[in-house]
Order: C-alpha cells, then sequence, then structure tokens
C-alpha cells in the first residue's frame, strides 16, 4: 500500500479505509471508516506506533506497509520494540495519561469557539472540554477511575472525589506532585476548580510547574479552544490529584 499522511486538502482514498478500519480492529481509532486520512486517523497511528514500541523519533503520522503487517500479524515486532513496549506499560497510569496527552497538543477545536473537539465528541457532552480531554488521555491509560461519558466532565467532582478518596483519586502536596498527577486551577479563589490539566514537571519545591491542558490557551487558560503544554504558578493550584487506578 502507499504510505498515508497528514496533507492538505487530506488525503481520500481505499487505503486510508483499509487503515481505519485495522485501527478500528485494534482499538486506536473510534470514528467513522471515511476513507479520509485525517487528524483523527493520524493520532490513532501515532497511538499504535507507541504501543508498538517505535522509537520515540519514528512516532509520527505516517501509516505504511510496515505499520500495516505489525496491526495484522503478519510481520512481529523486533526485540527492541518488544522491550520498549514493555517498558512503557510499566510507567504508572499518570506517567501513560501524560504520554497520551502529549500527542495531541495543537489539537483545537473546530470552529473556533465551539467546544466541538475530538473529546468532547469522544465524551459524548457539547460544552467546556478540558477535563473531558483529562478523561480521554486517562482513559487511553486504561485507569478505572476515569469512566467515558459518566466521569469526569466537570473539575469540581474530580475535586470532591480526591478529597474523599473516591474511584482511586487522592490529594497530594504540591512537593509530593510528580509528572501524571492531574493538577486542579482555582483562578478566582472561591474555592472551586475552573480547570484542570495533567502535570509534565512537577513544582517540588518551586512556584511554577509544567503541564499539558485542553481546552486553554496563553489568553485564556479555562476557554482558550485547544491542547498546550502551559506554565503554572503553584499559587493558582487548589489541588493535586495522584490516580491510583
Amino acid at each position: 500500500m502507499k504510505s498515508l499522511r497528514l496533507t492538505s486538502p487530506n488525503m481520500k482514498c481505499p487505503e486510508a479505509g483499509a487503515a481505519q478500519k485495522i485501527l478500528k480492529q485494534k482499538g486506536y481509532y473510534t470514528s467513522k471508516v471515511d476513507s479520509i486520512y485525517g487528524e483523527k486517523t493520524a493520532l490513532a497511528t501515532k497511538s499504535a506506533k507507541w504501543d508498538l514500541g517505535y522509537a520515540d523519533g519514528d512516532i509520527n503520522s505516517v501509516f505504511d506497509f510496515d505499520l500495516l503487517e505489525y496491526l495484522n500479524g503478519s510481520k512481529k515486532p523486533s526485540l527492541i520494540m518488544n522491550q520498549r513496549s514493555k517498558a512503557r506499560n510499566k510507567k504508572s497510569i499518570g506517567e501513560t495519561a501524560m504520554m497520551v496527552a502529549g500527542q495531541f497538543i495543537g489539537v483545537s477545536e473546530q470552529p473556533a469557539g465551539s467546544n466541538k473537539v475530538m473529546f468532547s465528541n469522544w465524551y459524548g457532552i457539547t460544552g467546556p472540554w478540558c477535563a473531558m480531554f483529562v478523561t480521554y488521555c486517562m482513559v487511553q491509560a486504561k485507569s478505572k477511575s476515569f469512566v467515558k461519558s459518566q466521569r469526569y466532565a466537570y473539575c469540581p467532582y474530580i475535586l470532591e472525589d480526591a478529597k474523599y478518596h473516591r474511584n482511586g483519586l487522592r490529594l497530594v502536596n504540591a512537593i509530593d506532585a510528580q509528572p501524571g498527577d492531574v493538577v486542579l486551577f482555582d483562578w478566582s479563589k472561591d474555592g472551586v476548580a475552573d480547570h484542570v490539566g495533567i502535570v509534565t514537571t512537577a513544582p517540588g519545591k518551586a512556584k511554577t510547574f509544567t503541564t499539558i491542558e485542553g481546552n486553554t490557551s496563553g489568553t485564556n487558560p479555562s476557554d482558550g479552544g485547544m491542547v498546550a503544554r502551559m506554565t503554572r504558578n503553584v499559587s493558582d493550584v487548589i489541588g493535586f490529584v495522584r490516580v491510583l487506578n
């Protein structure tokens, strides 16, 4: 088959449909098989390469014959690929979710301001989607704490469950926070969680830390319409949450 990649306009061909079908069989692609090699198919391709143990530099959105053979079982991953895959599977749920989140940096609402994005479409609610983005990443990481279309789409519910140790969620201090932890923000300091993301660099004793967040931007932290890597202040945090299952 010919190699498939993101182009503008998107490639539309039978090979794209075949790629979508096998990616769907393997659980990476969840949308309609329309034979259009668009953003969702490309992201599914990257996820498949991650799980198969491709080298970090080779985890791209190109679907080629080698990937097809790995997915259909006619070609076996090499020893080093199996080792990478096994090592990646040893990561904590949070660390795995963080890696998933990193694949979506730059994904944004279409059209802008609509709250229509793959994460809200997947969850089943059209609305502010920062929590739905975190839920998507955690579900892809095999967390049982987060459930599609059930929990969580609302930041305060995450905080409340963590306070009472429900659904495998626990609050941790800022100094104990780790990459992969969930972080909730209270911009107005009114005791209500306004926004949520995934920690990528923990603060330790510092005043700032980094995250990957959905529905954010440099100009609107809680409704910015895109997935982005952000630097945040510990003073804006209402809770760091460890995901235990």
